[in-house]
């Protein structure tokens, strides 16, 4: 076993009925993470079809909720978001009455971002649906495992920001060879 292996903890059979068991041979942190993600967003995407809003869009919504009066540069830094990505979302949400920019008191030339009343009511309304996906993305760890996963996964995410390749709700496309 190399270093960049994970130990088998318990096989994923044993953990919910019908589960698909990963190879052995792809139990490193690469591919998992990468799987991590696929997973997450099938889960989000799920919650999210009905109100044809894409992921990164809630993201947008839900970050103004917690941190109302960000200019657009602080919330894509949040977010992981390109200047140019966080621009056209910011655009379609407030072309949909769901954010709001307005002249902030301390800068004049600056513009802080709200959710207006409409923003307001539809992050809530999708809130409970969000947190019982993420609660099923966990379901197979024991409730006293859940936070240490999550306290793990923000370890290692906080440590390696600097290499974050900022993204946005499109696929890049792949240069051809």
């Amino acid at each position: 076993m190399s270093k960049n292996d994970i130990p088998p903890h318990r096989p994923a059979s044993a953990l919910l009925p019908g589960a698909r068991t990963i190879p052995h041979t792809h139990r490193k942190v690469g591919h998992l993470s990468r799987r991590l993600a696929q997973v997450y967003l099938g889960l989000i995407e799920e919650v999210l079809r009905d109100y044809q809003l894409d992921p990164a869009f809630y993201s947008v919504l839900a970050e103004l909720a917690e941190s109302p009066g960000l200019d657009q540069k602080r919330l894509g830094d949040a977010l992981g978001i390109d200047r140019t990505t966080i621009g056209e979302i910011v655009e379609c949400l407030e072309s949909d009455g769901l954010v709001e920019r307005r002249v902030s008191p301390g800068d004049r030339r600056a513009r802080e971002l709200r959710l207006t009343e409409k923003g307001e009511a539809l992050r809530s309304q999708i809130r409970p649906a969000m947190l019982a996906a993420q609660e099923r993305l966990v379901s197979p760890l024991d409730p006293a495992e859940r936070p240490i996963f999550v306290d793990m996964l923000y370890r290692v995410v906080s440590a390696n920001l600097t290499h974050e390749v900022a993204s946005g709700w499109r696929r890049r496309r792949r240069p051809r060879p």
